[in-house]
């Protein structure tokens, strides 16, 4: 069984009503060897998108790769917000697009995708603390040795 493997992304992209302000838009996305799934949302709305393993192996064919590839590629760029790239979502009747042509679905439960989005945040905050702090003290733990 594959290792899923995660990501969460701030993007900061021009408020589509007030262009001169910015609005925070989180990505959770979970990544799997053939496919992966993502949760959007800029609070209040949110959005779910699961690109299955054959909408991967379409899209991948598309673009004459490899599906490892691809997800590799989408990984990249939704992983962390790559400069001189532009990250733009568009009303689609109903439904959110996320301009790498994934068509996201409104989130059946906003209140769960939201909690988490928050929760993954925290728990990556925790681990950076305390990577951190090990980090520290055993600094300080060489320093008095030597």
């Amino acid at each position: 069984m594959e290792s899923p493997r995660h990501s969460c992304l701030k993007l900061e992209l021009p408020n589509p009503t007030e262009p001169d302000e910015i609005e925070p838009i989180f990505i959770k996305a979970t990544w799997y060897d053939t496919h992966f799934d993502l949760s959007i949302t800029n609070d209040p709305d949110s959005w779910v998108c699961k690109a299955s393993e054959e909408e991967v192996r379409e899209r991948a064919a598309q673009w004459d790769q490899p599906e490892a590839d691809y997800i590799e590629l989408a990984e990249r760029y939704l992983g962390f917000q790559q400069p001189g790239s532009v990250y733009k979502f568009t009303d689609a009747e109903n439904r959110t697009k996320l301009e790498w042509r994934w068509k996201c679905q409104p989130s059946p439960n906003p209140q769960q995708t939201n909690s988490g989005i928050l929760n993954f945040l925290m728990d990556a905050n925790i681990r950076l603390s305390l990577s951190i702090k090990r980090k520290k003290l055993s600094e300080k733990l060489n320093h008095l040795r030597g």
